[in-house]
């Protein structure tokens, strides 16, 4: 959800923000950034999906079946945080001054992201998790 916000209204912003004789977004550089923005939204949303797919269809008693749903809840967590990260922090960038203006949405968005990284395990742990459903123990 931080990483769709952080999008919209980055794409709102650049629509509408005349610089160098246009909007923003006729600017190439400006495009590119949000294309990789939505590329970002768009893997998560898919892992994330994946995810509860997984454990929606498993059985409980199951235990390669749990390990597995750990496995994949763990790369979607880190995956749509990490990319909700870079995401919002592209979005303060494309805002410019605004970005950091107390109060502003990107702001708060900003200021808010830091710590989906911190919330059910860091992304470290998410990393150790997916390690270990790698074999590797």
């Amino acid at each position: 959800g931080f990483a769709q916000r952080a999008l919209d209204e980055a794409v709102r912003h650049v629509g509408s923000r005349e610089q160098f004789g246009g909007p923003l977004s006729r600017l190439q550089a400006v495009r590119m950034r949000l294309a990789d923005m939505a590329c970002d939204v768009e893997a998560a949303r898919l892992l994330v999906y994946r995810a509860a797919r997984r454990a929606d269809g498993a059985d409980p008693d199951d235990a390669s079946a749990r390990d597995e749903i750990a496995r994949t809840a763990a790369m979607a967590k880190l995956v749509a945080t990490e990319a909700a990260q870079r995401v919002v922090d592209h979005a303060v960038q494309l805002h410019g001054g605004l970005g950091v203006t107390r109060g502003h949405a990107v702001a708060r968005l900003y200021e808010e992201v830091r710590a989906l990284r911190i919330y059910e395990g860091t992304s470290d742990v998410q990393r150790v998790l997916i390690a270990r459903g790698l074999g590797l123990d």
